[in-house]
């Protein structure tokens, strides 16, 4: 996300990546593949046991502290991952490093998030908020909403239309949307 401040974003993902150094470069590369395809694709694509893709997805989660079956984990390792394979040196080390609220707080990340949120009916937001609540369960969100499991599905796809992203698949636009609507959380809007 290039609206955050690039050497405070830098620092983050090196803090973030950093327990990755301890863990087998296999583990740290499918826990990596395994954020934008889901665990059974993975182990297709690389002729593994789901079993197998699955301890090093495990492995990979405890030495990041981070549980990867939860969506706005995913979403921040994948933009940490991002960073951290940037050409942007991090800011030196002037005390603790930024959390990433801090750098969602940027005000260009505001206009970004604006930017994609705007066209998206103010019903479908509430879906959206709704569905990354429930972890991208869509029934659970129709039971947080009052509404039917369809109902739900219906509106991501008008919210996938407008956003111009694919969210019902195990992509990264899920995870724009996740940081698209912790930025509005954080700006109040």
């Amino acid at each position: 996300m290039s609206v955050l401040p690039a050497q405070a974003a830098a620092r983050w993902s090196r803090v973030v990546l950093g327990p990755l150094d301890a863990v087998p470069k296999t583990s740290g590369d499918i826990a990596r593949l395994s954020l934008i395809v889901p665990r059974s694709g993975v182990a297709q694509l690389l002729g593994l046991s789901r079993n197998t893709v699955t301890a090093h997805i495990r492995r990979t989660e405890q030495a990041l502290g981070q549980d990867l079956a939860d969506v706005r984990c995913r979403a921040a390792v994948h933009l940490a991952l991002a960073f951290g394979s940037s050409p942007v040196r991090p800011a030196p080390d002037d005390g603790p490093p930024p959390g990433l609220d801090d750098l969602l707080a940027a005000v260009p990340a505001a206009a970004w998030a604006r930017t994609l949120l705007g066209g998206v009916r103010e019903r479908h937001v509430r879906t959206l908020r709704a569905w990354v609540d429930a972890d991208t369960d869509a029934q659970r969100a129709a039971h947080r909403l009052g509404v039917s499991r369809n109902t739900v599905r219906a509106h991501l796809r008008a919210a996938e239309s407008a956003l111009g992203l694919d969210l019902l698949t195990h992509g990264s636009g899920v995870h724009d949307v996740v940081h698209a609507l912790r930025i509005a959380e954080l700006h109040g809007f």
